[in-house]
């Protein structure tokens, strides 16, 4: 367990089991790239909506930061890393994210965009 003020989550998410997080955007999509099960305490904003997505999809647990008891915590934890069948899932959805090439096809999507732009405002 790590815990500070700023951390290397991108070294630190290879080696871990589970992620502990309050649900914002990167910290999902990067524990969804490395294939971990995710304990989500959302806060506000896109945290909220993500914790929720989370929860319907059964790809993690969410929890009320500020309702969630010891027990409740330590038994969501337990539970998380004892599914296999969502273990097998994360992996799967790793692959899938890995292979996609999605980072090259958003970059030539905005930059497709930004000459469409361009070319709208030249004389």
């Amino acid at each position: 367990m790590w815990g500070m003020n700023n951390l290397p989550q991108l070294s630190i998410l290879p080696l871990v089991d589970l992620v502990i997080t309050h649900g914002g955007n990167n910290t999902i999509n990067e524990s969804f790239y490395f294939g971990k099960r995710v304990l989500v305490l959302p806060l506000l904003f896109d945290q909220l909506d993500n914790g929720q997505r989370i929860h319907e999809t059964g790809l993690g647990i969410r929890f009320h930061p500020y309702k969630v008891g010891e027990e409740e915590l330590l038994n969501g934890i337990e539970q998380l890393l004892q599914d296999k069948l969502l273990e097998k899932r994360m992996i799967s959805i790793s692959k899938r994210i890995r292979a996609s090439n999605s980072q090259s096809k958003a970059a030539d999507l905005v930059e497709e965009i930004a000459k469409k732009k361009r070319s709208d405002y030249s004389p």
